[in-house]
C-alpha cells in the first residue's frame, strides 16, 4: 500500500515543456493531506473492526456458555421430574400396600367380631334351650303336684 511519504517523496524527471512543478507540488500536498487522513480513518476503522470482532466473541462464548447452561437447566429439570414421577409412584405403590394391609386387618378384625358374636348367639341359644327345659321341668313338676 502506498504511503504518504511516499508520495512526499517521489520526485519526477523534469522535461521540456514538463508540468507546473510549483502547481504539482501544491497538488501533491493536498493529495498527501487527503491520504493521510485516509489511513488514519482505515487505521482507526481497523482497530475499531478488531474491537467489534473481539465483542462479537466475547458474546459467542456467552451465548455458548449460556447455551451450555440452558441445556444443564433443562436436563437437571428433566432429571427431577423423572425423580419426583418415580417417588410419587412410590408413594402410591406404599400407599396401596398400606390400605390392602389395612384392609386385610379389617376383614380379620370382622371376621373375628364374626364369630364372637355366632359365639355369643349359640351361648344365647343353649342358655334359652336349658331356660326352656328347666321350664318344662318345672311345669311337669308343677303338673305332678296335683
Amino acid at each position: 500500500m502506498l504511503r504518504p511519504i511516499d508520495i512526499q517523496n517521489k520526485d519526477f524527471e523534469k522535461k521540456f515543456k514538463g508540468y507546473d512543478c510549483d502547481a504539482v507540488d501544491d497538488f501533491l500536498d493536498v493529495v498527501i493531506q487527503d491520504y493521510e487522513l485516509l489511513c488514519k480513518e482505515n487505521q482507526t476503522l481497523k482497530n475499531k473492526i478488531g474491537l467489534l470482532t473481539e465483542t462479537v466473541d466475547r458474546y459467542k462464548q456467552m451465548e455458548a456458555a449460556m447455551s451450555r447452561s440452558l441445556d444443564l437447566a433443562q436436563k437437571s429439570a428433566e432429571e427431577a421430574r423423572k425423580n419426583a414421577q418415580t417417588e410419587a409412584d412410590a408413594i402410591i405403590s406404599k400407599a396401596k400396600l398400606d390400605a390392602s394391609f389395612l384392609a386385610r386387618q379389617i376383614d380379620e378384625e370382622h371376621a373375628k367380631r364374626h364369630r364372637e358374636m355366632l359365639a355369643v348367639k349359640d351361648e344365647i341359644d343353649r342358655y334359652r334351650a336349658r331356660v326352656k327345659l328347666l321350664c318344662e321341668n318345672v311345669i311337669k313338676m308343677v303338673d305332678g303336684i296335683e
